[in-house]
């Protein structure tokens, strides 16, 4: 069944079309990206079509919809290197990520139940949220302007803040999340009899 967790094999894709391109393989790179974006073209209209209810998802489960936005993101900097410059493709890519971040983001019922009790899901708010600070940095480097920079600023310091953020709550509640559950410890231990 499709989730938004079916992202992370399209970003696989085109993280792996950026790696193809930096090392010069500049055929397989296009061949992966191609691949990425179809496979994210079809997992974006399924699943964007069931999310207006999100009831379907598990609410602890909600934060990976990020996902949505990362796969653009990665792909914008997988042009880039395929490409060797922030073209209208990679920008075009940018600002749907841009767009999907910030339909997300005016949506905050979506997520307001799964962030009354920290998860180890809430990981999948930095990685988005990172790619897409590092491609307002190549926008920004790119078009030179006042907005472009303060989109930077803004994606770069929120990315660093969420990390250290979900990096200190995950420490401080590493007991809570490695403790032994007694629904999982009884069906893969001894059998009491």
């Amino acid at each position: 069944m499709a989730n938004p967790a079916s992202q992370v094999s399209v970003i696989a894709n085109l993280v792996a079309a950026r790696g193809a391109a930096e090392m010069g393989w500049k055929e397989c790179a296009l061949c992966l990206f191609s691949l990425g974006m179809v496979h994210y073209l079809v997992i974006f209209v399924t699943l964007y079509q069931r999310l207006p209810g999100g009831n379907n998802f598990p609410t602890t489960l909600r934060p990976v919809f990020f996902l949505f936005f990362a796969a653009p993101a990665t792909g914008s900097l997988a042009w880039n290197s395929i490409c060797g410059t922030f073209d209208t493709v990679a920008k075009m890519l940018f600002f749907l990520s841009l767009f999907i971040f910030v339909s997300l983001v005016c949506r905050p019922t979506l997520l307001k139940k799964s962030i009354k009790r920290f998860n180890v899901a809430w990981w999948a708010y930095s990685f988005p949220i990172t790619f897409l600070a590092l491609d307002s940095v190549h926008y920004a480097q790119e078009v030179k302007d006042h907005v472009a920079s303060a989109l930077m600023f803004i994606f770069s310091s929120t990315s660093v803040l969420i990390f250290l953020g979900v990096m200190l709550l995950t420490a401080a509640n590493s007991k809570r999340l490695l403790r032994r559950d007694p629904v999982l410890w009884s069906a893969t231990g001894p059998k009491n009899r």
